[in-house]
């Protein structure tokens, strides 16, 4: 199979909006025709505001693209589910020939495709957003106008970044366009790189409009802070985190469906076409299909559950009782159905008892033994870990698999309490906010609060603490394309490879997860192509 290779030498070549919405990352040599008369040209286009919204627009497409915020498994693409079940979240169903499982079996090589895809599809939003900064004084609007442009696309390109710097680390950083001068660039390291961004989102942020008066989908003051959030947490810069978190806390609220007392719909609902725009989604890729072309599929569902990918059983586990104890520790949960039982839960005996009394996140993030899909009923599942993935799917209309509309959600509110008391937990100073928040996202679905299980009768340690966030971002955000990010800030790669091993030992999985290798799976390499044809660009020390 032959793939289109794009490499950061080709990203000087501007676009010019309309084509710039449309490409992805094919090589060509059209950026050496400068001025096609039958096109507008780099002199010329960028002139009225609605050049610039034209520009804009093109970053946002850019999102959509199937390496980054799309996902469509048939079509040869490593999208945020392959990424996402390439981590302890799931597992690659049809073998290790998928893209993603070298990562899951630590085989993988710098010429793996899934790197160069997710370095693609990042820099081509990075090289649009540059566009935008870089030409936006040039239309012909007012100050406050052009603000607005440039803190959006400088907010676009610091998620592009932060993408970028959460796996390969250290990479090219520029904010200008490229030229044949400069289309050579070396690495920066990430710390550098995390610092000028933030420097230049608090400088930035403060113009665009507050949540709830910017146009429909596109960026806020609260998302972008929310960004500027992220990017810090993700480098351990907790007070950088705080103060970002700081702007959206209490600006959003977590969505209920109805009256809120049908606690499963208070989750599930929320991943549904009618409740894109909810309030508690703060950015988001917007898809209008079906029918209109966009190729927004979330993986193949083949009007049955989800098959060539699958959520893994450690997961499912992951999700406690409703009385807010562990499956091991509750009186809620069947004792013979655990690993080691009398009558352990398996892939011959799948007991709908396993999912009784659980979280209400697990049916709206999972689809288990007993629930029904589009219209029909499955007492099994033939996931080989007999689970499979809900969460982004819309059973009922499995006839626009390859053509959907449902919206992907990059950040929610949710993430927000989770990342601001995690910060707050690291930091080790308010630790009375840290847990409010995490209650918060907790009794959305009716769970018990940190006080009445973990805390009751005791006052608990920074780790058990931080056990307590890291537990609640894995069951809230799963297959939200966080993991990898987490695992590796976290330093938890190695002990997700072994929880894997124990999935596979107790009879689930089709991926062999072998022993990491040490350095090589804290980091992703550097694409070959990438140092195969910049000279300035040179591998990790990692990946040597």
């Amino acid at each position: 199979m032959k793939h289109n290779i794009f490499n950061i030498k080709t990203l000087f070549g501007s676009a010019l909006i309309a084509a710039m919405a449309m490409t992805s990352t094919s090589c060509s040599d059209d950026f050496l025709n400068v001025d096609n008369p039958n096109q507008p040209s780099s002199s010329t286009f960028w002139a009225t505001e609605a050049d610039a919204l034209m520009g804009l627009t093109a970053c946002y497409d850019a999102m959509q693209s199937m390496n980054l915020y799309n996902d469509h498994l048939d079509n040869w693409n490593f999208g945020f589910l392959s990424r996402e079940t390439s981590t302890d979240n799931g597992d690659h169903t049809w073998g290790n020939w998928m893209l993603g499982s070298s990562i899951s079996e630590c085989t993988s090589g710098t010429n793996d495709e899934c790197f160069s895809m997710y370095w693609n599809a990042n820099f081509e939003l990075v090289k649009r957003c540059n566009e935008v900064t870089a030409n936006i004084d040039r239309i012909a609007a007012s100050d406050a106008v052009k603000n607005v442009f440039r803190a959006e696309a400088m907010a676009l390109r610091a998620l592009a970044y932060c993408n970028l710097t959460s796996v390969f680390r250290d990479v090219p950083y520029f904010t200008e366009p490229l030229t044949m001068a400069t289309a050579e660039v070396a690495k920066t390291p990430k710390a550098d790189i995390v610092n000028s961004i933030i420097a230049e989102l608090k400088a930035n942020l403060p113009n665009l409009p507050a949540k709830g008066s910017q146009s429909v989908g596109r960026m806020s003051r609260e998302a972008g802070y929310a960004i500027l959030g992220r990017i810090a947490l993700f480098s351990g810069l907790y007070d950088e985190a705080i103060n970002a978190y700081k702007n959206v806390y209490g600006k959003a609220q977590l969505f209920k469906a109805g009256d809120g007392s049908d606690l499963y719909a208070n989750f599930r609902d929320l991943f549904t076409e009618a409740n894109e725009n909810a309030d508690e989604v703060l950015l988001s890729v917007h898809y209008k299909g079906p029918a209109l072309g966009e190729g927004q599929t979330f993986g193949i569902a083949w009007k049955a559950p989800m098959n060539a990918i699958e959520a893994s059983m450690n997961l499912a586990n992951e999700y406690y009782c409703t009385d807010g104890l562990p499956i091991t520790e509750s009186p809620l949960f069947p004792a013979e159905l655990l690993p080691g039982g009398s009558n352990p839960y398996s892939k011959t005996n799948q007991d709908l008892r396993m999912w009784d009394n659980r979280d209400p996140r697990l049916k709206g993030t999972l689809f288990v033994p007993g629930m029904t899909w589009n219209g029909t009923y499955y007492a099994t599942c033939g996931a080989s870990s007999t689970v499979h993935i809900f969460k982004w799917y819309i059973p009922e209309n499995t006839q626009n698999e390859y053509d959907g509309s449902m919206d992907y959600y990059i950040i929610r509110y949710a993430e927000v309490l989770l990342s601001y008391a995690e910060a707050l937990i690291e930091k080790g100073t308010d630790t009375t906010t840290a847990i409010d928040c995490i209650d918060q996202v907790r009794q959305r679905v009716g769970m018990p609060k940190v006080g009445d299980v973990e805390g009751k009768n005791k006052s608990l340690s920074q780790a058990e603490l931080r056990a307590i966030v890291r537990h609640e971002r894995r069951v809230e955000l799963a297959f939200e394309d966080l993991r990898f990010a987490d695992l590796y800030r976290w330093g938890e790669f190695a002990n997700a490879q072994t929880r894997m091993q124990q999935d596979r030992a107790n009879g689930y999985g089709v991926l062999n997860h072998q022993n990491p290798r040490g350095p090589q799976d804290t980091v992703w390499p550097i694409p070959q192509g990438e140092i195969n044809t910049n000279s300035k660009l040179v591998q990790h020390d990692e990946w040597k």
